[in-house]
C-alpha cells in the first residue's frame, strides 16, 4: 500500500543511495530522477488534499503512485542481480573500474534504460499536475500529532438511554407467548446496532434464558448456504465447506434439537435473507428459540412476517456532547463554556452518530482547545466527500476527516489493512509483521520496528478507526468497521483486492495489482492465477485449499513478492525455486503437511518473519536459516523438531523465538536435538521467548551463559519442562536441580507476561517475586509445588492462572503466602485442578478491580469470602466448598456441580445459574436469596426439578424469583415460570417421564396462574382454587396399555367365533358383519380411553 506524501522521500532516499554507492550506475538519469521527486512531493501533499472531491487529482496520485512502484521494481531488480553475483562469488577486473563486479554490463544498460523511461514518465506526470492547477505545498507539520493525552476510549457504549433499551428488548425476547420468533434491529451504520446487539446477548438474562447462545458477523458475500455454514460452525459444529444445503439443515438440527437456542446475526443483507429462510433454523429448537437480526436494510424488515422490529434511536444532543468530550480529552469544567456551542455544531455534522462522534472527538484531541481550532475543523471541506457508493451521512465525512488528519508514516499504515477481509479480526502482532515487511515504519533511534509498529496499531485504536474486540482484555485483537474499510478501498482499488482473483478486477486490469488477499471461501482462483500477475508484493492464502500444483510456477513468476502466506493451505513440500523469492520478508508455512524445507532458503537474504506453527510434519530444519541475518521472528510453536540443525548465533535481530527446543549439551554438533541454551546469549533483541525441555540442562552455569537478565526488550517469556515419565513423584535430587537451574534464568524485570509449564520443582523460583513489572502470570501443571512464593510485590499483576498444580496445598500469608497489600491492579484470577488447596490468596481481597474470577477442580476449598468488588463467580466441581460469604457486589454466581454448598450470605445475587446432575432438592441458599433474584436456571435430574412443580415441595422457595428456567441433564427444557405474568409453562416431551397428573396452584396475589403445555393452556380462576387438571401423554400411553391389548386379543378371538358361526353365508356378508364388529368395539375402546 502506498501513500505517495509518504512514498516519496523513501524513494528520494533510495535514489541517493544508489548514487552513494559503489558506482556502475547511471548517476546522470538518476540525478535527473531524483529532482523530479523533490518537485512531486509538494504537489503530491495538494492532491492529496483534494482527492476526495476531484476525480483528477485522485487519477493524477494513480499514475505517481504506478511510477514509484515502477522505480521499486526497478531498483529490486538491480540489487537482485548485485546479490546473485554477490552468491556465486564471481569477480572480475572491472571491480577496479567504474562498474563493479556484481554488475554486468547487460543489467547497467537495462536499468539505465528503466531509469530514462521513468523520467519521462515523470516529465509526463508532472506536466499534468501542472495542467489540474496543483500547487506545491510545505508539507512540514502537517498530518496530525502522534501524542496523545488519554487512552483508547471503550466505554462509550453506557452512554445514552442503551441499559433500558436492551433490558426492553430482553424482556421481549425471553417472553415465551410472544409470537415474535425473530427480532430486528435496524438502523444506520454507525448508530449502534452492533453494540446494542452484543449487550445484549452478553447479558446475564440472556444467557440463563437459553441453552446455547451464539454470535454470528455476516459478511457481504456470504450467500445462503454460506451463511448457513456460519451458523452451524458458530454453533459447535465442523463444516468442511462443501457440504450442500441439506446436509448443513441436518448437522445444524443435530446440534440444536430440543434446546431453547438464541442466535444473532449481525449485519446482514437483503440478498442474504428471505421470508420463512429461518424457519428451518428454529422448527427443531425447544420452546422459545430466538434469532435476533442485525441490519442497516430496511427491506429486511417488510421481507420477515411476524417479526418484532426496533429502530435505533440517534444519541440526544446532551449524549452527544459527553462522548465527544470523552472522546477528544476535553476537560468540560475549563473549556465547556467555550466550546460547547460549536461542539453541538460540529455534532450536527456527524447526525448524531456514535461512531462518528468518537472518530471526530480524536481528530479534536489533536488540536488545541480552542473554539477557532474547533471552527476548522466543522468547516473543513472533508464533510463534503460524498464518492463512497454506500455514503452515510455524517460518518463518511468523519471517517474522512479521521483519515486526512492523520500523520503520513499511519495513514500509510492504516491504508494497508484495506487488504484485511470483511470483519476479519485483525491481530496486533501480524499486522506489526505486515508493515514491517512492506517498508511501513519509520526508522527511530533506540526504537525497535516492533514497538514502532506496536505503537501505530494503539494509536489507531486511540483515535477510533479500529475497534478493540469485544472480550479480549488486552486489546491485542481488534476489527475495523466496514464503513471505514469501503473509504479505505475507495483508493486503493486498482493495488489492493480482497476476494476471488479475475482478469479484472474492479474494471480495473489485474495487472499492476499489487497486494491480494483470497479467502478461503472462494475456490475458483488457481495458483497459476496468481502467479501469472507478476506486479504482486503481496499474496495471503491462508486456510486456501491449494496443494502445491504449481507452486513452482508461482515461485518463479513472482520476483517482486515480499510477503506470502501459505498458512494452513494443503501444500506438503516446498519446491527448490523458493530462492527465487530474494525480496521475500514474511513467509508463513504454518498449519501445513510440509515434511521439510530446502537448503535453498539461505537465498532469502532478506526474510524477516518465518512462520513454522503446528506443522505437525516437520522435524528438522535447514542449515540455511542460520544465514539469515535479517530474520527478525522465527515461530516454531507446536512443531516437533527432532533434529535441529541451524546455529542461531548470527541471528542478532530475532526478537521472537518460539519452540527453542534445549540439548543436553553445551554443543550443537554433541546433541544436534536441540539448540544449546548458551545459543541464546547473543540474542539481544529478544522480545517474545518459549523455551522447551528445560529439564535437559543438569548444569545451572549453563543457563547463566544464556544471560537473560541482560535482555532489556524482553516482555513475554514461556518457560517448559516434559515431566511425562513424572506423573506420580519426583526424585529429591532431580527437583533441586530443576530448582537450581530456573533460579539461574532469572529473567529481566521489564518482563510482563511469564508463563512456567510443567515444572517439576517443589519449590518455585526465587525470582518469581520480584518481576515488578508483570501483568500477567500463567502456571500450568507445576504439579510438585506445595506453596506459592510470595507475591506481593507484583503490583502491577492483572490477570493470573494456576492451573494444575495437584500438591498445592495452602497459601500461608505469614509463610509464603499474600500480604495484605498485594495485587491492587488483579483484574481476573482463575483457578483450576489444585485439589489439594484450602484456601485462596489472601491477597485477592485487596484488588480494586477484581471483578470475575473462576474456580475449577478445587476440592479442598471449604469457603469463598471477603472479595469487596467481585462481580462474578464461576464455581466448578469444588467438592467441599460449603459457604460464600461477604461478597457484597456479587451479582452473577454459577454453580456447577458443588453439591456441598449449603451458605451464600452476604451477598447481592441477581443471576445464579445451577448444574448439578446429582441433587435430588434445591440447597438451602437458594431460599435465601430467590426474593432478589432476576432469573434462575436450574439444570438437573427430572426428581429435582418436579419439585419445583406448583404446589409440589420447592414451589414456595421459586414462585418469588422473576425468572425461572429448568433444563434436564441433556440441557432441555423442563419448564419456564415467569412472575410477573404468573405464567407457567411446562414443555411437553417431559409428560413422558411419569410425572403427576396434576399440578396445584399456588396463591398468587392479583393474579391467575396460568399453567400451559406447549399450546394447550388451561387458566385457573383467581387465588385459593385448589386443582387444575393437566392432561399428558402419559395418560394416553397408560389408556393404551391398559385397553389396547385387551382389545387385540378379544378382537382376534371374536372374529374366530364369528368366521365359525358365518361359515355358511355368503363371503359379502361375513365381510359386512366383520366390519360392523369392528368398528363399534374401536368406537368403545376410544370412548374408555377418553373417559380415562
Amino acid at each position: 500500500m502506498m501513500i505517495a506524501t509518504a512514498a516519496l522521500p523513501a524513494a528520494s532516499r533510495s535514489v541517493a543511495a544508489l548514487l552513494a554507492g559503489e558506482g556502475g550506475v547511471p548517476a546522470d538519469e538518476l540525478r535527473r530522477l531524483e529532482r523530479k521527486l523533490d518537485r512531486a512531493r509538494g504537489l503530491a501533499a495538494d492532491a492529496e488534499a483534494k482527492e476526495g472531491r476531484d476525480a483528477g487529482a485522485r487519477a493524477w496520485l494513480r499514475d505517481l503512485r504506478d511510477a514509484l512502484y515502477v522505480l521499486g521494481d526497478s531498483v529490486d531488480d538491480f540489487r537482485r542481480a548485485a546479490a546473485r553475483r554477490h552468491q556465486q562469488g564471481r569477480r572480475s577486473l572491472r571491480h577496479w573500474f567504474t562498474l563493479p563486479s556484481n554488475m554486468d554490463r547487460n543489467q547497467y544498460k537495462t536499468f539505465k534504460t528503466s531509469i530514462s523511461s521513468l523520467n519521462k514518465q515523470m516529465d509526463g506526470i508532472l506536466q499534468k499536475g501542472s495542467e489540474l492547477g496543483l500547487q506545491a505545498i510545505n508539507q512540514e507539520g502537517q498530518g496530525g500529532s502522534s501524542e496523545f493525552s488519554c487512552g483508547v476510549v471503550l466505554d462509550d457504549d453506557t452512554l445514552g438511554d442503551i441499559e433500558n433499551v436492551k433490558n426492553k428488548l430482553i424482556d421481549v425476547l425471553t417472553e415465551r407467548k410472544s409470537p415474535n420468533k425473530v427480532m430486528i434491529i435496524v438502523g444506520d451504520s454507525g448508530i449502534g446496532k452492533t453494540t446494542l446487539a452484543r449487550k445484549i446477548h452478553d447479558d446475564h438474562r440472556t444467557r440463563n434464558a437459553f441453552t446455547i447462545v451464539v454470535w454470528v458477523s455476516v459478511f457481504n458475500d456470504l450467500d445462503g448456504i454460506g451463511l448457513l455454514s456460519a451458523i452451524v460452525k458458530a454453533a459447535g459444529g465442523n463444516p468442511s465447506g462443501e457440504e450442500n444445503r441439506v446436509q448443513l439443515e441436518a448437522m445444524l438440527a443435530a446440534i440444536l434439537k430440543g434446546k431453547r437456542f438464541f442466535m444473532v446475526l449481525d449485519d446482514v443483507r437483503s440478498h442474504q435473507i428471505y421470508e420463512n429462510s429461518l424457519d428451518a433454523h428454529l422448527h427443531v429448537c425447544g420452546h422459545g428459540s430466538r434469532i435476533l437480526i442485525t441490519t442497516r436494510d430496511e427491506s429486511i424488515s417488510t421481507q420477515m412476517k411476524d417479526a418484532y422490529i426496533y429502530w435505533v434511536k440517534k444519541l440526544t444532543f446532551q449524549d452527544c456532547w459527553s462522548l465527544l468530550c470523552r472522546a477528544s480529552c476535553l476537560d468540560e469544567s475549563l473549556h465547556g463554556d467555550i466550546l460547547r456551542n460549536i461542539g453541538i455544531a460540529i455534532i450536527q455534522k456527524c447526525n448524531k452518530l456514535p461512531m462518528a462522534v468518537k472518530i471526530i472527538g480524536s481528530v479534536l484531541r489533536t488540536k488545541e482547545p480552542t473554539r477557532e481550532a474547533w471552527q476548522r475543523v466543522y468547516e473543513s471541506e472533508g464533510w463534503s466527500f460524498r464518492e463512497l457508493r454506500d455514503h452515510v451521512h455524517g460518518l463518511t465525512g468523519a471517517i474522512y476527516l479521521g483519515y486526512h488528519d492523520l500523520p503520513l508514516h499511519l495513514k500509510q499504515c492504516f491504508i494497508y489493512l484495506s487488504l484485511f477481509p470483511e470483519g476479519f479480526v485483525i491481530r496486533q502482532q501480524f499486522v506489526s509483521q505486515l508493515w514491517i515487511s512492506e517498508g511501513l515504519n519509520d526508522e527511530r533511534d533506540n526504537c525497535s520496528p516492533e514497538k514502532t509498529a506496536e505503537e501505530y496499531y494503539r494509536e489507531l485504536l486511540s483515535r477510533n478507526l479500529l475497534q478493540p474486540e469485544i472480550g479480549n482484555d488486552d486489546i491485542t485483537r481488534c476489527t475495523m468497521h466496514d464503513q471505514i474499510r469501503s473509504f479505505l478501498q475507495f483508493f486503493v482499488n486498482d493495488k489492493n483486492f480482497t476476494g476471488e482473483l479475475k482478469t479484472s478486477i474492479n474494471g480495473n486490469s489485474s495487472e499492476g495489482l499489487r497486494h491480494v488477499w483470497i479467502r478461503s471461501n472462494l475456490l475458483r482462483t488457481t495458483v497459476e492465477d496468481i502467479g501469472a500477475v507478476e506486479s504482486l508484493k503481496t499474496v495471503i492464502l491462508y486456510k486456501n485449499p491449494l496443494g502445491n500444483r504449481s507452486l513452482d510456477k508461482l515461485f518463479k513468476g513472482l520476483k517482486y513478492l515480499q510477503v506470502l502466506d501459505l498458512g494452513g493451505t494443503e501444500i506438503k513440500y516446498i519446491p527448490r525455486t523458493l530462492e527465487s523469492l530474494y525480496h521475500l520478508r514474511l513467509l508463513n508455512l504454518s498449519l501445513t503437511r510440509i515434511t521439510e524445507l530446502p537448503e535453498s532458503i539461505e537465498c532469502l537474504t532478506n526474510l524477516q518473519f518465518l512462520g513454522l506453527r503446528y506443522c505437525n510434519w516437520l522435524h528438522n530444519l535447514p542449515n540455511g536459516i542460520g544465514k539469515l541475518q535479517y530474520l527478525r521472528y522465527l515461530d516454531l510453536r507446536g512443531t516437533n523438531l527432532y533434529q535441529v540443525l541451524p546455529s542461531l548465533v548470527n541471528l542478532k535481530q530475532l526478537s521472537t523465538l518460539h519452540g527453542f527446543v534445549v540439548n543436553r549439551k553445551s554443543k550443537r554438533e554433541d546433541d544436534p536435538t536441540g539448540w544449546p541454551l548458551e545459543d541464546l546469549k547473543s540474542l539481544d533483541a529478544l522480545r517474545s521467548l518459549q523455551i522447551l525441555r528445560l529439564e535437559r540442562v543438569s548444569d545451572p552455569l549453563r543457563v547463566q551463559e544464556a544471560m537473560l537478565e541482560k535482555k532489556s526488550h524482553l516482555k513475554e517469556l514461556e518457560l517448559c519442562c516434559s515431566n511425562d515419565d513424572r506423573q506420580s513423584e519426583v526424585q529429591q535430587e532431580d527437583a533441586k536441580t530443576l530448582k537450581d537451574v530456573f533460579d539461574c534464568l532469572s529473567p529481566p524485570h521489564c518482563l510482563k507476561s511469564l508463563k512456567i509449564v510443567s515444572y517439576y520443582g517443589k519449590v518455585f523460583p526465587d525470582w518469581l517475586p520480584n518481576l515488578s513489572n508483570l501483568q500477567r502470570l500463567v502456571l500450568t501443571d507445576c504439579k510438585f509445588c506445595e506453596h506459592l512464593p510470595n507475591l506481593g510485590q507484583l503490583t502491577e499483576l492483572k490477570f493470573l492462572t494456576i492451573t494444575a498444580c495437584s500438591k498445592l496445598v495452602t497459601i500461608k500469608q505469614e509463610q509464603t503466602g499474600f500480604s495484605s497489600a498485594d495485587m491492587p491492579s488483579l483484574v481476573k484470577f482463575r483457578l483450576e485442578n489444585c485439589p489439594k488447596l484450602c484456601n485462596l490468596p489472601s491477597g485477592i481481597k485487596n484488588s480494586k478491580v477484581l471483578t470475575s474470577m473462576q474456580l475449577h477442580h478445587i476440592d479442598s476449598l471449604q469457603i469463598i469470602e471477603d472479595l469487596p468488588v467481585l462481580k462474578e463467580l464461576v464455581i466448578q466441581a469444588c467438592n467441599e466448598l460449603k459457604k460464600i460469604s461477604n461478597i457484597p457486589l456479587l451479582e452473577v454466581l454459577i454453580v456447577l456441580g458443588c453439591s456441598r454448598l449449603k451458605d451464600v450470605t452476604e451477598v447481592h445475587l441477581s443471576h445464579v445459574r445451577i448444574v448439578d446432575r446429582e441433587i435430588r432438592e434445591l440447597p438451602d441458599w437458594v431460599a435465601t436469596n430467590a426474593s432478589k433474584l432476576q432469573t434462575f436456571t436450574i439444570v438437573g435430574r427430572a426428581e429435582l426439578l418436579e419439585r419445583l412443580l406448583p404446589n409440589h415441595e420447592d414451589w414456595e422457595i421459586i414462585r418469588h424469583i422473576s425468572k425461572v428456567y429448568a433444563n434436564l441433564p441433556d440441557e432441555s427444557p423442563f419448564f419456564t415460570y415467569t412472575k410477573s405474568s404468573a405464567d407457567f409453562h411446562v414443555d411437553q416431551r417431559i409428560g413422558e417421564r411419569g410425572n403427576p397428573s396434576a399440578l396445584l396452584a399456588a396463591e398468587i396475589p392479583h393474579e391467575a396462574l396460568n399453567i400451559s403445555l406447549d399450546n394447550s393452556v388451561v387458566r385457573t380462576s383467581r387465588v385459593g382454587v385448589p386443582r387444575v387438571p393437566l392432561r399428558r401423554i402419559s395418560t394416553l400411553k397408560r389408556a393404551i396399555r391398559h385397553y389396547l391389548v385387551p382389545y387385540l386379543i378379544m378382537a382376534a378371538i371374536l372374529m374366530q367365533v364369528l368366521s365359525y358361526l358365518l361359515q355358511n353365508r355368503t363371503s359379502r356378508e361375513i365381510r359386512l358383519v366383520q366390519t360392523l364388529f369392528i368398528f363399534f368395539t374401536t368406537v368403545f375402546l376410544l370412548l374408555l380411553v377418553f373417559l380415562e
